[in-house]
């Protein structure tokens, strides 16, 4: 015996809902694991049924309503858990916070240093290229010989010295001689 047309027709769109409606609940579910979206368009969409069919079940908006209200509990949830601060977290970072602080100003001054190192060790080669430095040879042979004639020019002005004494001392001679020799 077969069924009448109007039996047959109602039992296909039962079967067609609870096909639409499991996979409705699919993807319902599988936007609750990702953490949504929880938008019924987004969702009927990927369920492949109409809005409508999503508002004309409102036991189906419903569960939307509460998977979008369970995940908003468990991001809430973790964002709570992962912004408390404890004192003692908050004295261990400052502690940190000073040692890398110390680490960083004693890695500067070691760079100062070795900055000053290099700089002037560029300025000493530039100036030795001058013919300037001390340690030039040179240089050392030009203090040589500045040294042999600020010895000769000492023994001129020694010499000279003496000779203007010796002068001197004729002069007066001279003049006490010609000073006698008046009446």
């Amino acid at each position: 015996m077969s069924e009448p047309a109007g039996d047959r027709l109602r039992r296909l769109r039962r079967v067609d809902s609870e096909v639409k409606t499991a996979r409705l609940r699919a993807a319902i579910e599988a936007a609750g694991i990702a953490g949504g979206p929880f938008a019924v368009s987004e969702i009927a969409r990927q369920a492949h049924v109409s809005r409508r069919f999503v508002y004309d079940h409102p036991e189906l908006r419903a569960e939307i309503d509460l998977k979008a209200a369970e995940s908003v509990g468990r991001f809430t949830g973790r964002l709570v858990a992962s912004a408390r601060v404890t004192g003692a977290s908050l004295r261990a970072d400052s502690e940190n916070a000073r040692a890398e602080n110390q680490r960083l100003r004693e890695r500067i001054r070691v760079l100062e240093a070795r900055m000053c190192e290099v700089l002037g060790a560029e300025v000493a080669s530039e100036i030795a290229g001058q013919g300037v430095l001390v340690g030039e040879k040179s240089l050392r042979e030009e203090i040589a010989v500045l040294r042999q004639e600020l010895g000769n020019l000492t023994d001129d002005l020694r010499r000279r010295d003496e000779d203007l004494e010796g002068a001197r001392q004729a002069n007066r001679e001279l003049m006490s001689e010609l000073n006698r020799q008046r009446p």
